[in-house]
């Protein structure tokens, strides 16, 4: 009997970050795409294989178009009910709909619906789960390389320094420092040859945002090395990477063989006579080496240690030459910073504290994974909107941020809203964005213990 197919097309975005391939994703990609076919539906099903969609304890998480259904902890065996009900018929499956508010006497819920992500505002996440990490013509589907194009025809290195600068945007790997100062100091040396460097060796415990973000969407880390080299005159940059990360160097490798086969990267990119080139240097997971001089010296094949500062990077770093060293989420945001102009970027956030933040949401609250928000947001809004509060009707004690070298946050602060100036008001770190929440049970001098402990 022939399948009566009530839509033209699906398209199935199925997650496979670390955790949701720990998860039997990949499995589950195979009997899906058996069962399509059994069913004759190949040529009307499109599967998208993405990054870390964020909300890691429900995996394997999978997304169905139109729609924006979003389906949880998904077995092999549910395949067949999926694809009868939803695929064929435009029935979703409720019980697998993910929904923690017990759908509300809905039938389903989309994407836009679910607190955890309709709370979030996504900047340097906004491709996960969108396109497929492995296809650059799916990052050049939705305006990828076309920050890179618009500096390389139309801005001098200057007029993109002078964007970041009056955007606002902060380092997002520790301290805040402001990120076009950054590009403007190395931009200002008269070395001719400079170096760029993106630092992906987040060692905080907790902490998996570099890897999902280039897990997810690799492209986006390249296009903003690359218009960080033009902005300062470098004709080479590195990856520094947890050699750990498989998934994300996997992701990694292929962006840039796409990248130069397409020539946004390499000799003469696009034309314009800007030559600039990535390579990839693993590290072996030493927490010291996420400190930007000890991953210098790491690179250059010396031990990882620290070394006093000044002189900085900016003068003298990765061969003593001038040095641009930025993390992941924040070249991650500089294609969006050329693309929409300063002036958009620096009207989200706070005062001083522009754009958004990611954040690895982990510990005692119900929906822990990948999040971004609006710098400003509420600790509150954060635990309780998008985590969806304490498990186990157990009350909030603290959160603690900014890893080892951060702070304890406890209950008398959770109305205090995320920026850089309020959290080191009451003893606390930005830091890469890592945040375990804990609750009435846990013992402060025992998590105090681990830490002190994590850092010997």
């Amino acid at each position: 009997m022939e399948k009566k197919f009530k839509d033209s097309s699906y398209t199935i975005t199925l997650c496979e970050g670390t955790t949701c391939t720990k998860n039997n994703s990949r499995k589950l990609r195979e009997a899906l795409e058996a069962e399509i076919a059994r069913q004759g539906l190949s040529d009307k099903i499109r599967i998208l294989i993405s990054g870390c969609l964020g909300m890691c304890p429900k995996g394997p998480v999978m997304i169905v178009n139109p729609g924006y259904t979003i389906y949880g902890a998904v077995t092999p065996a549910d395949i067949p009910e999926l694809v009868e009900k939803h695929l064929t018929n435009n029935e979703p499956v409720a019980r697998l709909v993910i929904d923690e508010d017990h759908l509300f006497n809905r039938f389903y819920r989309v994407y836009g619906d679910v607190n955890f992500f309709g709370k979030q505002m996504r900047i340097t996440l906004r491709n996960c789960g969108v396109i497929d990490p492995e296809s650059i013509e799916d990052y050049l589907a939705v305006r990828g390389y076309e920050a890179l194009a618009k500096a390389l025809s139309s801005m001098t290195p200057k007029q993109v320094v002078d964007e970041v600068k009056r955007s606002g945007l902060r380092g997002r790997g520790g301290a805040g420092f402001p990120t076009g100062t950054k590009w403007e100091l190395t931009a200002q040396s008269a070395d001719p040859l400079k170096y760029v460097i993106c630092n992906a060796d987040e060692g905080d415990p907790g902490a998996f945002m570099d890897r999902s973000a280039i897990e997810g969407d690799p492209h986006t880390v390249l296009e903003g090395m690359i218009l960080g080299g033009y902005a300062i005159g470098a004709s080479r940059g590195f990856v520094y990477i947890r050699a750990e990360y498989p998934l994300a160097i996997q992701r990694l490798e292929k962006a840039i063989a796409d990248a130069r086969r397409d020539n946004f990267l390499g000799a003469n990119i696009l034309g314009s006579g800007f030559s600039f080139d990535i390579e990839i240097r693993l590290g072996a997971g030493a927490f010291v080496c996420g400190e930007e001089t000890a991953l210098i010296h790491s690179i250059e094949g010396m031990r990882g240690m620290p070394t006093m500062k000044p002189p900085y990077p900016a003068v003298s770093g990765l061969f003593k030459k001038p040095t641009l060293i930025n993390n992941v989420e924040t070249w991650a945001n500089i294609p969006v910073v050329i693309i929409e102009g300063a002036e958009w970027f620096s009207s989200l956030g706070t005062k001083t504290s522009k754009g958004t933040k990611v954040f690895a949401l982990a510990g005692n609250v119900r929906n822990t994974g990948l999040i971004e928000v609006p710098m400003g947001t509420k600790l509150r809004q954060i635990i309780y909107d998008i985590g969806g509060g304490i498990p186990n009707r157990k009350k909030f004690k603290a959160a603690q941020t900014g890893g080892p070298s951060g702070g304890c946050i406890p209950a008398q602060f959770l109305d205090t809203e995320i920026d850089y100036e309020s959290l080191a008001k009451i003893g606390s770190i930005m830091g890469s964005g890592g945040m375990i929440v804990v609750d009435e049970n846990t013992c402060m001098v025992n998590l105090a213990r681990y830490f002190l402990e994590f850092t010997q």
